[in-house]
């Protein structure tokens, strides 16, 4: 039995069913363990093990337990672990060690799920990349000269080296469903407010979301129904129950101008791909936004950094001290404890505030984008584009591989990004589905029946 090869839910399953025990998973876990694709920032080795005990024993006394209970989950490092060590990969909280847990890491905690180790990202969140971490870039097993994605870089570079079972990231503009097409992953962005953000260290709340991205989409379901729900620690959170729904007969509405801007692999794939969907009504669609949707959240986001970021003073969260006078430590702290990307984004976010008419144009584009996102999934239960133009790309390049992506934070609609095949280099191409705000449950069945006629998402990079 090749437990690193299986998903969480199977792993559950055979802790449940006593064919192997909490502690033999955590065994083979860190067995010849390598950290290839410099996917973690820490390990939580022994506190790993101390929970596996507890969970063991409920098992041995027949106590009702969780499908995840035994079962290991890694953590990307912006999302706040009590007593364990959270940087979001930046020299500013090099030494951070929060005081509280972030509400889905109680909800994972109380249900048996393992904490194992905080993940790689890209500085704050900040980048697609993968590449503007404090500790270094992250690798892509599928070809390690070319990037992972990003923010949530370490995340899918660890299930790609099969060094994770299952992990929680995050998502902004793409964070974590463009990172998952590139390293042939699955992950999905939520309704706003099903899943609370207390103790998620963002930069911009408004399109922040935690979110699972795993080998397979009915790990994405197990853990969403673990970690959703409403928080008293966040007002913008709802209750949400998930329901099995029948996908047959639905009516999908396939972006035609967003495959004119992909390439050819990408879009040939993504047309391939709905042929699984052969009992809905496919129709093709003009979504107008693509000139719209990165501009605007770029303003926007930055906006946003700009108060987020104000409170790393130096005095809460670091040791840096080489000045007199409070400014004269901020200035310095901030000027060599931040990372470019980081400062660049705090910068560009001052200037626009300086200049109102860039902010208040973004917000009228964001009701645009608004109105475009809702007249289509009134009309259609769920759209599906490329998740990403074109495949992952070399370092040395930049391309704007978020522009499918971003549309979704701007609305706070879900979104699901599956495996769905590979271009001509054998490099990973995402597909993603779409649908109206609190209609979740509908992407996971529909990615779900996906996986079961497809084995896309079981192919592995030759390491």
């Amino acid at each position: 039995m090749n437990l690193m090869n299986m998903t969480a839910t199977n792993i559950g399953l055979e802790i449940r069913n006593r064919n192997i025990s909490c502690k033999e998973v955590l065994d083979e876990f860190f067995k010849d363990f390598e950290d290839k694709g410099n996917s973690y920032i820490s390990l939580c080795k022994d506190y790993s093990y101390k929970r596996a005990l507890e969970i063991q024993k409920k098992i041995d006394n027949k106590e009702e337990i969780s499908i995840l209970a035994g079962v290991p989950i890694s953590i990307k490092d912006n999302i706040c672990t009590k007593d364990i060590k959270t940087t979001s990969a930046s020299k500013m909280l090099e030494n951070y060690i929060p005081y509280y847990n972030a509400t889905v890491i109680d909800k994972l905690e109380k249900e048996g799920a393992i904490i194992i180790g905080k993940l790689n990202l890209d500085e704050f969140a900040m980048g697609d990349m993968g590449i503007t971490s404090y500790y270094g870039k992250c690798k892509n097993p599928w070809d390690i000269e070319k990037t992972t994605g990003g923010s949530s870089s370490g995340c899918v570079s660890s299930l790609a080296y099969n060094e994770a079972i299952c992990t929680l990231g995050s998502d902004t503009g793409g964070s974590a469903r463009q990172p998952a097409s590139f390293c042939n992953q699955t992950s999905i962005k939520p309704s706003y407010g099903i899943i609370s953000r207390y103790g998620l260290i963002g930069f911009a709340p408004e399109f922040d979301q935690i979110c699972p991205i795993t080998k397979d989409a009915i790990d994405c379901l197990n853990i969403m129904k673990i970690i959703s729900g409403k928080d008293k620690n966040d007002d913008t959170t709802i209750y949400y129950n998930f329901r099995d729904l029948n996908i047959s007969s639905l009516k999908i509405g396939i972006c035609k101008n967003f495959l004119d801007y992909s390439d050819d692999d990408v879009a040939s794939c993504v047309l391939d791909a709905i042929k699984i969907f052969k009992n809905c009504k496919i129709e093709e669609i003009n979504f107008n936004i693509l000139d719209y949707v990165t501009p605007t959240y770029q303003v926007l986001s930055s906006v946003y950094a700009v108060s987020n970021m104000a409170r790393y003073d130096n005095f809460n969260f670091s040791n840096y001290f080489e000045d007199d006078s409070y400014e004269d430590i901020c200035i310095s702290s901030r000027t060599k404890l931040f990372g470019k990307e980081v400062k660049k984004r705090i910068m560009y976010g001052n200037y626009i505030l300086n200049y109102t008419d860039y902010y208040d144009k973004a917000l009228k584009s964001k009701q645009y984008i608004n109105k475009i996102y809702s007249y289509y999934l009134d009309k259609y239960d769920v759209i599906i584009m490329p998740t990403t133009p074109k495949t992952a790309f070399s370092y040395n390049e930049n391309f704007n591989t978020d522009i499918f992506l971003i549309g979704s934070n701007l609305t706070k609609t879900p979104s699901i990004s599956i495996p769905c095949g590979f271009d001509r280099n054998n490099m990973p191409i995402g597909m993603q589905i779409i649908s109206k705000n609190l209609n979740d449950d509908l992407l996971l069945n529909l990615a779900i029946h996906f996986q079961e006629n497809t084995d896309f998402h079981l192919k592995k990079p030759k390491i």
